[in-house]
């Protein structure tokens, strides 16, 4: 039986370990990642799931994006605010208009969750292929929490990204912010460039799936 990958694809973003549903790789592409790609949520459109994670600038909570459904399930609940809790934040874009990504900035970020039919996968930064014998899932920019923010997980977004049309209300929450390599942080340069954005492209182990 061929093992399923569980992807967790963030506003055209992918990323890779683990191996259930909440697989923490963030990358992402909505609807056309690659052939033989399957939604795991009901009802996978062009606003699939809502990217969500820790409040950009508290120390606690959870350290990754989410990705979460549009149609939610409860157990037993109070509607009432508690401090004594973990907060979840909708994500959006902080590219200050610069390029890449200028038309995204302060515009909330959507993503999905899929299974490939191929066992491993992995999010490789600074590359735009993959290596021999791996399938290219899709290919875009590194992007994280900003330097003086509360860490969270490197994900990569899909060169293709989308944006949740009129969600672009400066309201912060989550932020997802472009990544540069700094020379004078003990990178090696070259082969880096100081100030230079870093891509990312997400790859596969396996047959790719004969399509008809």
């Amino acid at each position: 039986m061929m093992a399923v990958r569980v992807v967790v694809v963030f506003a055209l973003a992918i990323v890779a370990h683990g191996n259930v549903l909440q697989d923490e790789t963030v990358d992402g592409l909505l609807g056309e990642a690659s052939a033989g790609v399957h939604h795991l949520f009901d009802s996978l459109d062009d606003s699939a799931g809502i990217m969500a994670g820790s409040w950009y600038s508290h120390s606690g909570s959870g350290s990754n994006f989410l990705c979460l459904p549009e149609d939610p399930e409860w157990m037993e609940y109070s509607d009432a605010t508690d401090g004594q809790r973990g907060f979840v934040a909708g994500a959006e874009y902080e590219t200050d208009r610069n390029a890449p990504f200028a038309i995204h900035d302060q515009h909330d970020a959507p993503c999905a969750v899929c299974a490939i039919p191929r066992g491993t996968s992995l999010m490789i930064p600074a590359k735009m292929s993959c290596p021999t014998g791996w399938i290219q899932e899709y290919s875009g920019y590194l992007m994280a929490a900003k330097y003086s923010h509360r860490r969270t997980d490197f994900v990569c977004v899909d060169v293709e990204a989308q944006h949740e049309d009129g969600g672009d209300a400066n309201n912060n929450g989550a932020l997802l912010y472009l990544v540069e390599g700094r020379c004078n942080y003990n990178l090696p340069c070259p082969p880096y460039v100081n100030g230079r954005e870093l891509t990312c492209v997400v790859c596969s182990a396996g047959v790719k799936p004969v399509t008809t």
